[in-house]
């Protein structure tokens, strides 16, 4: 008989993430419209291969994990499931973080330079985070017992190892962060864009990455998957905002730069007014 607690931290995980696909699939419908205005009818680059990647890749995320979180499966050996529903996880919040990037990068006037160590940064956080939670989960498993009868690997838990990623990915989005704040007031104090208000509900990324290691680590095992799903929706939902906002401020300054030119003086230079996303 499974106990009480137990019972109560696993319904409560399978509620959170099924919940959270619901969320997922109510958001896509709200921001249809944009989708449709901004990434559709433009030509295919890496920034349109990572919105499509982390708006659509997270509902096949979401509804793996929703399945394993409803479905009755003790007879089935899961671990091929489980893992690639980890990586499509990780490759989803990876594009979403690519996204950020880029909204950084272009913010930065299209510094390679500053480009080139993001991206380093980024693969060594990856590879860190993957790796060093392989060599811990290897290191803390429970030895197996030949003799112990056939146990269903299906339970919907995790290990508390799985904060290591959390704390790389917690690291990353504040790096990311800085830089925005910092560019913010140096080169835009008093320009006033939806934007940086964006970019200040950005802040929750790393709040739910801190919760998610409180929970993992504070919590009964049983309830460690709960922000699995609410945690990639965020990523998914904030990125494609992003990346809206940016295309929106991209056509406000064109427009802007346009009206200057054609009014005011043919030979008015209005500098960087692109954030060069095409």
């Amino acid at each position: 008989m499974v106990a009480p607690i137990v019972n109560t931290g696993i319904q409560t995980a399978k509620y959170c993430n099924v919940a959270g696909l619901g969320v997922l699939i109510f958001d896509y419908f709200l921001t249809l419209e944009p989708e449709v205005r901004w990434t559709w009818n433009r030509r295919w680059n890496v920034t349109r291969v990572l919105f499509v990647i982390s708006r659509y890749m997270a509902f096949a995320a979401a509804g793996m994990t929703s399945y394993a979180a409803i479905a009755t499966r003790a007879d089935e050996d899961c671990s091929h499931f489980d893992k690639a529903s980890n990586a499509i996880h990780i490759i989803s919040i990876v594009a979403a973080e690519g996204l950020l990037i880029i909204r950084t990068y272009a913010f930065w006037k299209q510094s390679k330079k500053l480009l080139a160590i993001l991206l380093v940064l980024a693969a060594i956080s990856i590879a860190c985070a993957v790796s060093i939670t392989q060599v811990v989960n290897n290191l803390t498993a429970a030895p197996v017992d030949p003799s112990a009868p056939p146990s269903s690997n299906c339970t919907f838990k995790t290990s508390r190892n799985s904060a290591i990623q959390y704390g790389f990915l917690v690291a990353y989005e504040l790096l990311l962060m800085s830089l925005m704040v910092f560019k913010r007031y140096q080169d835009y104090r008093d320009y006033d864009s939806r934007l940086f208000d964006m970019s200040r509900v950005e802040a929750l990324l790393p709040v739910v990455s801190v919760v998610n290691i409180v929970i993992t680590y504070t919590v009964p095992i049983s309830y460690d998957e709960m922000m699995d799903v609410p945690q990639l929706v965020l990523h998914s939902m904030l990125a494609s905002r992003i990346l809206f906002s940016l295309h929106e401020h991209d056509q406000q300054q064109t427009e802007l730069a346009t009206l200057l030119l054609t009014t005011i003086s043919p030979e008015y230079n209005p500098g960087h007014t692109s954030l060069g996303l095409d």
